[in-house]
């Protein structure tokens, strides 16, 4: 039919039939221009509605790859898993979010943050669900929690399915969330410069990261509730801020654990820590029961901090940066971090200026490009305090 999804599926089978084995499907976006096409890839193992469900993605922001190796090794682990007869609840992956974002290069450099087409950024501006399905549900709901939780989530699925699909990009969000508004667990990876592994997450939601946090060995886990439109906050806010607009929601339970993960930065992309990292996914998996098997011991979570204990040290002008500081140290506040050197400086002598840190804290992520423009974000502490000076609601980046 003109203007929806195509889909195709493909069987998948495996060396055992235990019942239900992969089945991936191909979901066509808008054509962008003749003889062009795109689609997202999608991988399901076990049965949807029996169990929990997880969702797993990775390059939203297409420039980041190490999420890609990363599920490219989960799937192995799954497959053997599946093979085994060892899936119990529903488990998506999306090997590749976002292939618009993956085919724009100018020149040979691949630029996959920001749309093209004006959309802005690929993992901003993603709905506000409790709004969407508020009159859906005024009325409906009866105070039994089993039987609301179904309400609520049939709700959440006609608002994904009613997002707009006017362009390319509007389809790729609204498949996107359709295939993940109604899961248990939601992981969106994505990686930053270069860094430390880190995570971003709820704070009611504590316990839950915490354990991921040991089974992927972060360093920081970085906690808001509010923490701005981004995808993974779009698909979990619904449960806790219904209630908030609905006073007959308010015995919902935040049902969808969302996080992203942010595995190091852009150039470590490497098959043992790819195959690490995806036996972390692994065992995380297992903890909540979607795949047979003990999970290992809880794991030290690492530094776990307000978001607003995170101080984005800022370029207060043009230059190139020469940072002092390598990932992993501590800093000390008013310790110089780098140095900012003007190439265009008539002596050179005088065309250095010291950057120091505003806190103490782990040295988590630097930025790679080293020419900087003024304002630019060159690095970022985790303290354990909360800054006066950091916003709340806001992320690192905006």
């Amino acid at each position: 039919m003109a203007g929806r999804n195509r889909l195709w599926t493909i069987a998948v089978m495996q060396e055992k039939d235990f019942g239900m084995p992969r089945r991936s499907e191909r979901i066509a976006l808008r054509s962008p221009a003749p003889g062009t096409e795109r689609h997202l890839l999608v991988h399901r193992y076990g049965l949807a509605g029996r169990g929990r469900k997880a969702y797993l993605q990775a390059a939203l922001h297409a420039d980041e790859w190490p999420g890609l190796l990363a599920l490219q090794h989960l799937l192995r682990l799954l497959d053997q898993a599946d093979a085994a007869g060892r899936i119990r609840g529903e488990i998506v992956v999306v090997p590749y979010a976002n292939p618009i974002g993956m085919a724009q290069r100018i020149g040979s450099d691949l630029s996959g943050r920001y749309a093209f087409d004006g959309s802005g950024n690929f993992n901003r501006g993603w709905p506000d669900f409790a709004t969407r399905i508020a009159a859906r549900l005024k009325g409906r709901l009866t105070g039994n929690t089993p039987a609301d939780i179904v309400l609520v989530r049939q709700a959440l699925r006609e608002a994904a399915a009613a997002m707009p699909r006017r362009t390319e990009v509007d389809v790729l969000r609204a498949s996107l969330a359709a295939l993940a508004v109604d899961a248990d667990i939601v992981l969106d990876v994505h990686c930053d410069c270069e860094a430390l592994l880190h995570l971003y997450a709820a704070e009611r939601h504590r316990e839950e990261v915490e354990a991921l946090a040991g089974d992927l060995g972060a360093a920081v886990t970085m906690l808001s509730d509010s923490a701005g439109p981004s995808f993974d906050e779009s698909m979990m806010s619904a449960w806790w801020r219904l209630g908030d607009i609905l006073p007959e929601a308010k015995h919902l339970p935040s049902l969808c654990f969302a996080c992203t993960v942010e595995l190091r930065g852009k150039d470590q992309i490497d098959d043992d820590l790819a195959k690490t990292d995806a036996q972390g996914l692994f065992n995380f998996l297992q903890r909540h029961d979607l795949i047979a098997g003990g999970a290992p011991p809880l794991k030290d979570p690492g530094l776990v901090c307000d978001l607003t204990a995170v101080e984005p040290v800022e370029a207060e002008e043009q230059g190139l940066v020469v940072f002092t500081k390598q990932l992993g140290e501590q800093a000390q506040k008013g310790e110089v971090i780098a140095w900012l050197v003007n190439p265009a400086a008539d002596n050179p002598a005088e065309g250095r200026r010291p950057i120091f840190a505003g806190q103490s804290g782990l040295v988590l992520s630097r930025i790679d490009a080293k020419l900087v423009r003024p304002g630019e974000r060159i690095m970022k502490i985790a303290g354990s305090e909360p800054l006066d000076d950091r916003r709340q609601g806001a992320l690192l980046e905006d």
